[in-house]
């Protein structure tokens, strides 16, 4: 079964980055998500850039990973999404990130977006995340708390082998 990875920053041990730990103390733990697919590329988004899809690794002691188990369709659609978004030049927008952190959202805008709103609109898009959730309205710790009964519920159930009763011959 295919799976995303949804990394998500926890800046408790940035020394610098002070608007890090603003986001992340107005909605704690964490600041910033990105996307990860299974070839390695990450959808992602940073302040005063355009949104990224590009291979890379993630620092594990900085980020806690979510993984998300998706059927073969979700996984294709949330694929090509991230890289349609990327290609169309999809700008950072520090107003709608603050806005969304300050619980006063802004109006959705296809033109810009910020690192939760991107990762839950793919999500959305590919029908992992459901339909009813408002992606611009989505912060980076929001995201987390709705991924990780997702991760759960979608796992597939562990199977244990029944153990042999003392005596039984298993020949």
């Amino acid at each position: 079964m295919p799976c995303v990875r949804l990394w998500f920053y926890d800046p408790a041990g940035d020394s610098e980055g002070w608007i890090n730990k603003v986001v992340a103390r107005i909605d704690p733990p964490f600041c910033h998500v990105e996307l990860q697919f299974e070839d390695k590329h990450a959808c992602s988004v940073y302040m005063g850039s355009a949104v990224l899809f590009r291979e890379r690794e993630f620092d594990a002691p900085n980020y806690t990973c979510v993984l998300v188990p998706c059927g073969a369709e979700q996984y294709a659609r949330a694929y090509s999404h991230a890289r349609r978004v990327a290609s169309s030049g999809v700008l950072f927008s520090s107003l709608q990130m603050y806005s969304c952190v300050l619980w006063a959202p802004l109006a959705n805008s296809e033109r810009t977006t910020f690192c939760s709103k991107l990762v839950a609109d793919i999500l959305r898009s590919a029908d992992i995340l459901p339909q009813d959730i408002e992606p611009h309205t989505v912060t980076p710790s929001a995201l987390h708390r709705l991924a990780e009964p997702l991760a759960r519920a979608r796992a597939a159930p562990v199977r244990s082998v029944p153990a042999c009763p003392i005596g039984f011959k298993t020949r």
